[in-house]
Order: C-alpha cells, then structure tokens, then sequence
C-alpha cells in the first residue's frame, strides 16, 4: 500500500485558511487511516477514544490525552480506532524557519526540538484505564503532565477558525504560542509548579549555525570553537536539553531538508544530497532510508505525484467555505 503525502497547500489552503502561520483541525477517525507524511510538523492530541498508531519506530496503543510531535517528512498512521477525536495542530515550514526560530532561545521551543520524545500525555478531564499491548515506544504515554485537555482546547478551537486579519497575524502567532506553552510542560515532563530551565546560550547559538548553514562541513571541534565552548561540554549541554547530540541534530535537519528537496522539485539525488550537505550520496541513502523505511527515489515517486497532482487540482478550484 502507498503512503500519501500531505502538502500545505492540500491541508491549509482549501480550507481558506492561506498562509498562515498556524492552523488546527477536529478530527473523528472511525475507520483505519493507511500511513500518510506531512510536509509540515503536526503536532496530534487524543480528545476522546483510542487507537493504535503506526509509525516506522514501531506501533503503540494511545488514548485520551495522548500528544504526538510528527517531524515533517515522517509518516504514521492509525489503526483500530475506536470514538477516535483528535486535535491536528498544523505548523508549516515558513513558520518552523521563521517566526519560531527567531524565538529558539525561549526554553519552551526546546521541549519541541527534543530528538528522544515522540510521544507524550496530558492531564485527561476523566481517569483513562491503562489499555493492554502497549510497547516500550509508548512509555513517555504513560506520564501525565500538569496540563489539562480542557485548558488547551479553547486556542485549538480559535486557531480552526479563518485568520480575521492579515494571513500572518501576530494574535494567531499569539495564540500557537500560547498553545506550545501549554503543550511543552507534556514533552518536557515537566512536574507541576515547576519551571522549565532556560535554554544555554550554547545550544541556543549551535542550533543556530547548523540550522543556517547545513551545507557546511561541520565537525564537532569546529562548532564547538565557535560558539566559544569544548566539544565535550556542548556535546553535553546537546544530551541534557534537547536528547540528541549536535551531529545528530545535523542529521536529523539534513535529513528533513533532503525530504522537502525529493519533494519540491525535479533535482538529482546527488544534487539533494549535496544541497542538503551531505558529503556522501550512498551514505546519504543509507540514513533515509533507515529513518523512512525507503530509499530516497521511493520516496519521491510514493508523494511527488500526488503532492503535484493535488496542488495544481487546488489552484484551479473555487475556494470552499471552510465551515462546510
């Protein structure tokens, strides 16, 4: 079975929405959904119901309050839902690249970088019953956060809604943020009444030179020395606050970036893999395919079609009343 591939434009645009730097969507899932990707980061939250949710680490059973962080590029899926409602809240990558990265030195946005927690729980408004087949994968599940469904669901409510004003409004880039306040003490396991730590400047400047620049041949020593630190010591600030080390963090923002190049345009492989920054195309391939379960050609034939095909099908339709 082929995996469908969904665009920004398939998601936000036909339902009036434009560009935007956030939008949300109520969903009730009563049949099995086959495995889909995103070209945005989604970020999922259980309102009622449970399900099993595929992804290519493995499959867990979640349920009410069950918050998902699906990186974009990624796909999952869900099977045997039952009264399965769940919030998509969609963050394209204009607003990845843009409004949240100007704000990457807010420790809240860290919770969201973390390379070790896909899965985590919010406070339910009623007890849930542990459910049986759970894997190891699903453990974070199993730790509620201080933060409860009903706090969250009036900004998701909001954000469902037309933007009123300018398509990238400083009230709707208020409320995503509100919204990833709330959403971070989950991710970051955060006790109640405690604080989240603020981000090292370190990190915070490390993050900055890889993100911006991932076609440069960075080494560990390098990155180390320009952010005025040891290789040692930010390979440790990396570990305690984002879970990953800095040449992992590369990798997984190479890796994101070859996703949305396979998909974008008509480039080689070893043009991807050199714009990317990548020094070695059968090493590139070996890591895709290792994150994506397909090498890079797959993956470009399993959603360029279709993303094409439903672009070009949403630019030449009537815009549709996003109530309807």
């Amino acid at each position: 079975m082929g995996i469908h591939f969904y665009s920004e434009h398939e998601i936000l645009d036909k339902r009036g929405k434009g560009d935007v730097v956030a939008a949300t969507e109520l969903w009730h899932h009563d049949v099995v959904q086959s495995r889909h990707a995103h070209e945005f980061m989604e970020i999922v939250v259980v309102k009622t119901g449970t399900a099993v949710h595929r992804m290519r680490t493995g499959s867990s059973r979640i349920s009410t309050g069950s918050v998902l962080l699906i990186r974009p590029g990624q796909w999952h899926g869900y099977d045997d839902p039952q009264d399965f409602r769940i919030w998509n809240l969609y963050i394209p990558i204009k607003t990845l690249g843009g409004e949240l990265a100007a704000l990457r030195s807010h420790p809240v946005l860290a919770a969201f970088t973390s390379g070790t927690v896909t899965t985590a729980r919010l406070s339910a408004p009623q007890p849930v019953p542990p459910v049986e087949g759970d894997d190891r994968s699903a453990a974070p599940s199993n730790r509620p956060s201080s933060v409860d469904l009903r706090t969250i669901e009036p900004y998701f409510e909001e954000l469902a809604q037309p933007s009123a004003s300018a398509d990238r409004s400083l009230a709707r880039l208020g409320q995503l943020l509100v919204v990833l306040d709330l959403l971070a003490p989950a991710f970051a396991f955060q006790k109640p009444g405690q604080s989240l730590p603020a981000t090292h400047p370190a990190v915070i400047a490390a993050t900055e030179l890889l993100d911006g620049a991932p076609e440069h041949p960075w080494k560990l020593a390098e990155l180390a020395d320009r952010v005025h630190t040891s290789a040692a010591y930010l390979c440790r600030l990396f570990t305690r606050e984002l879970g990953i080390s800095p040449l992992h963090y590369l990798e997984r923002h190479r890796l994101e970036l070859t996703a949305q190049l396979l998909l974008e345009g008509d480039l080689s492989i070893s043009e991807i893999s050199s714009c990317a920054g990548w020094s070695d195309t059968n090493y590139m391939t070996r890591r895709f395919r290792a994150v994506h379960g397909m090498a890079p050609t797959r993956y470009r034939s399993e959603f360029q079609d279709r993303s094409k095909e439903m672009q070009f099908r949403l630019r030449h339709q009537p815009r549709q009343d996003p109530a309807s």
